[in-house]
């Protein structure tokens, strides 16, 4: 929320709206892809709130004398703030994904002794190493 206060802020009234949303934009998307793996969905609709709102306001102080409704038809356009093709990218509609339990799949050298070779679902990495074993085997011993 700093940065997009940082990039929507009074001195960046001097740009377009379409060089605001080339940099707004990518700051959402990153954060929105690097936090899609928890559970963020809630968190991603309010940014993209604060985000409508801090661009719309940005929008009045950049066209203080315009109304309300004659900026609504000169930037909103199908439920979005747009200009120039560009259109305000909503992390709301990132798709939430959780980790996948692997389980049984994750290479551990302390079950290897355990682990049937016909009918479990366990692969061998390549640093799996015999030697590491026993020094594991005799610090736990």
């Amino acid at each position: 929320m700093h940065k997009i206060k940082k990039l929507t802020g009074r001195s960046a009234t001097s740009l377009s709206l379409e060089e605001v949303l080339r940099s707004v934009n990518p700051v959402l998307k990153g954060w929105a892809a690097y936090f899609r793996y928890g559970a963020s969905k809630r968190t991603f609709s309010y940014l993209g709130w604060y985000v409508w709102w801090r661009l719309l306001f940005w929008i009045r102080s950049k066209h203080p004398h315009l109304s309300w409704k004659q900026l609504w038809r000169r930037y909103y356009e199908a439920n979005r703030i747009t200009e120039g093709g560009i259109v305000l990218y909503n992390p709301a509609k990132m798709k939430v994904q959780r980790y996948t339990f692997r389980g049984a799949q994750i290479s551990t050298p302390y079950n290897i002794d355990e682990v049937d070779s016909d009918g479990a679902c366990f692969r061998r990495t390549n640093h799996d190493n015999v030697a590491f074993v026993g020094q594991v085997s005799e610090y736990f011993a």
